[in-house]
């Protein structure tokens, strides 16, 4: 008696009942075009095997019981979407029937999607087994059928997708076809271009963003960037991330200050120059002088700009100019009222704020090789005093009355103390010249110092703002919540009143555009509490990041100490310009150069992370 008789399913119409059968958009945005016309075609076009209607197929006993089509929408998607690929294993009975062995699930949602045909392979029943035997039979093909498919590493999959793309398919059509995100296919299209990226994803070592930002690196030949992303320690590679970008940021920067020197002829140096290697050989222009013992000035350098390098310093102040001619404007000569009133009048003998802008102040420093020297004429500043002093000749008589017994008068000040007094005069002039040269090598190194701190800052921040910006798309806020907004509030009374605090608290909550606090005000009826508590939350971190400026290190504010010491509690890792705001550390025993080497601080790792963010899309 054949084993593999049907049981009626009556789930089978509720299943398709539930599944909406109405197709979704299919036309991709980038294009204008059908995505699904594409992948679908008639049965006759799909299969070239044998096919059967998947209402002719009856569905028997199966080990999978726990199954429902609406929790697996990426397989139902996938197959209202490309039909049916992988035949249905069907066992055909003595009498004719078609019992399904595999592909349950197929079968399940060809039928709920009424497609008119599936592929199919068919098997003839063994009559030679008995009835425990069979069943035995069908229970150990349908386990290792499940249990031994080979599915795609995500770095396999990663690269198909990122291949995709670089044939010309669309992100929406890709999406579309793998029923996922356009974000996600563009993360997974970065990380599939890059093998370095999609082993860390297959090790499990980082999620899909970080491994996309090694890949951008990786795909532009950034190894520098690459290898600091693959060592830094746990827990700041987002802080990394941006340092990277803002360098790199900066370089460009300052390859568009260096265009107009270079487009004049001169040579445009990267790095400072390091005076005291002899190898490199370099004089600074300030240090030198022409044969006439005047200082160089730039007409000089102009006139034969082949010669000379220069290297491009900013000021750690910026300076205001005019937007059309780039002269250098005072600042109390601008109506800075017409700032957020555009369409005003400026005040008489005042110019509107539109009209300036600030910019970097450039101080550049020119050095030229010394092998050139006498080819230009110049030499090195010596600032030796030619003016002699008058030497001691004491009383010049002769000793007594008498000759000199050797015929010859002597004086007191002779060719030797000449000699000595303007050695001693050169040496004092070149230990002059070292000093000064000292102290303007600590002022270019306090200043450097200063920029890299702001610079640890300005990465710092936006590190925050995008862990601040997660932590507020929560729907519920975090338990140390209560006890934070209670302390800022009783400490800081004005807090969310200040200057563009309510701008900040908007940058935070992902609100783009212009919104009032008018309008918020109309939006808290139709809000949950628990969301209303985290809005609460991000005025009060709104205004502490307005607050918290590229230049924290520089002071302990008891708010920047507040606001740090929460995000501490809330698993942010802090870097050492907030720990010297928090005045755990000082910023001269900062190493602008590896900020992020060291032990790293203590944290409670307490807010909620999304376990499933490395989950690559499947196709069905």
């Amino acid at each position: 008696m054949p084993t593999d008789t049907p049981t009626t399913d009556t789930e089978i119409g509720d299943v398709a009942s539930a599944i909406d059968l109405a197709p979704g958009p299919t036309t991709d945005p980038d294009t204008d075009t059908d995505v699904a016309a594409e992948f679908r075609g008639s049965p006759d076009e799909l299969c070239t095997g044998p096919t059967a209607n998947p209402a002719d197929l009856e569905i028997d006993e199966n080990v999978r019981k726990t199954f429902r089509l609406e929790d697996h929408p990426e397989v139902t998607d996938s197959i209202r979407e490309h039909g049916v690929r992988d035949p249905i294993l069907v066992i055909r009975m003595p009498e004719g029937r078609l019992v399904v062995r595999d592909g349950q699930v197929r079968t399940l949602t060809a039928l709920a999607y009424e497609l008119p045909e599936v592929p199919v392979y068919i098997r003839d029943f063994d009559p030679t087994l008995d009835t425990t035997e069979a069943e035995i039979e069908r229970i150990t093909e349908q386990i290792t059928l499940n249990d031994r498919r080979i599915p795609l590493t995500n770095s396999d999959r990663a690269a198909g997708i990122a291949a995709m793309l670089d044939l010309g398919a669309s992100v929406t059509r890709v999406a579309k076809a793998l029923q996922t995100r356009r974000d996600e296919v563009k993360l997974v299209g970065k990380v599939g271009s890059s093998p370095t990226a999609r082993g860390l994803i297959d090790d499990d070592q980082y999620d899909l963003a970080h491994a996309a930002v090694i890949a951008e690196y990786e795909n532009v030949g950034d190894l520098d960037a690459v290898n600091r992303l693959l060592n830094v320690r746990s827990g700041l590679f987002d802080y990394e991330a941006n340092r990277i970008a803002a360098d790199r940021a900066e370089r460009r920067a300052y390859l568009a200050d260096a265009l107009p020197y270079a487009q004049a002829g001169l040579g445009i140096l990267t790095d400072y120059p390091d005076l005291d290697n002899t190898d490199m050989g370099l004089a600074c222009a300030g240090e030198l002088v022409d044969a006439d013992g005047n200082a160089i000035e730039f007409a000089h350098i102009a006139a034969n700009p082949g010669a000379w390098l220069v290297w491009i310093d900013v000021a750690e102040e910026q300076v205001w100019v005019e937007v059309d001619t780039g002269h250098l404007v005072d600042p109390d000569t601008v109506d800075w009222d017409t700032r957020d009133q555009p369409d005003t009048e400026p005040a008489e003998g005042l110019r509107h704020a539109r009209e300036v802008q600030q910019r970097d102040q450039l101080l550049p420093e020119y050095f030229l090789p010394r092998d050139l020297l006498d080819a230009a004429g110049l030499r090195e500043r010596v600032d030796t005093d030619n003016d002699t002093e008058t030497a001691d000749t004491g009383d010049l008589t002769d000793a007594g009355d008498g000759d000199d017994p050797d015929g010859e008068h002597r004086t007191h000040g002779g060719a030797g103390d000449d000699e000595q007094a303007a050695a001693a005069r050169r040496a004092a002039a070149e230990a002059a010249a070292e000093a000064a040269a000292q102290a303007a090598e600590i002022e270019r190194a306090a200043r450097r110092r200063v920029r890299e701190l702001n610079k640890l800052g300005l990465a710092a921040k936006a590190t925050r703002v995008e862990f601040v910006t997660r932590l507020l798309a929560r729907r519920t806020p975090p338990a140390q919540a209560a006890l934070f907004l209670t302390r800022a509030l009783l400490a800081d009374p004005g807090l969310v009143n200040e200057y563009h605090a309510f701008d900040s608290a908007l940058k935070l909550l992902g609100i783009e555009g212009y919104r009032s606090r008018h309008d918020m005000l109309a939006t808290l009826d139709t809000i949950k509490p628990a969301r209303a508590q985290v809005i609460a939350l991000a005025l009060v971190l709104g205004g502490y990041e307005h607050r918290a400026d590229k230049d924290l290190w520089r002071y302990a504010d008891s708010g920047a100490r507040r606001y740090l010491g929460f995000l501490r509690e809330l698993g942010y890792t802090l870097v050492p310009v907030e720990l010297a705001a928090l005045g755990e550390i000082k910023a001269v025993d900062i190493d602008i150069d590896n900020p992020t080497t060291g032990e790293p601080a203590d944290t409670d790792a307490s807010v909620e992370t999304d376990t499933d963010a490395q989950d690559l899309p499947e196709a069905a």
